[in-house]
């Protein structure tokens, strides 16, 4: 089929195999965190969740959270590292400027949230200290 001239209407879309059959549903990752999204018959949102198996919703009272929003630049620990009080647990790049972040008490890294590259929000979750 010719494509229109200018000014002349666009053809109608095609409605041949781009309609779901059944509902999906799909974990979707935006800046850090996870949502269900569950898509109905026809391709609409039917509803958008937060997931119930987010790194936010893991979290402990061992947690240390992000104070700036930013990019993570280098994570320098490991699950299973013991740590010092005011040890560079990770760097962060906020507003092309590095800030370290580092463990609140001495303790040992249980899990870490975030890997090199992740964008983060104020109070995410980055590491969980036990």
């Amino acid at each position: 089929e010719p494509l229109p001239s200018a000014g002349e209407p666009l053809p109608p879309p095609s409605t041949t195999g781009t309609q779901l059959s059944t509902p999906s549903t799909y974990t979707v990752r935006v800046n850090g965190k996870s949502f269900t999204v569950e898509v109905a018959q026809g391709g609409a949102l039917a509803s958008v969740q937060p997931a119930a198996a987010s790194a936010a919703g893991n979290v402990g009272a061992g947690a240390v959270a992000a104070a700036l929003a930013g990019n993570i630049f280098k994570v320098l620990v490991a699950p299973g590292d013991a740590v010092s009080e005011g040890q560079i647990l990770l760097v962060l790049e906020a507003m092309k400027m590095e800030a370290d972040v580092v463990a609140p008490r001495a303790g040992t890294v249980s899990e870490i949230f975030v890997a090199e590259g992740d964008a983060v929000a104020v109070g995410d979750p980055l590491v969980a200290i036990g």
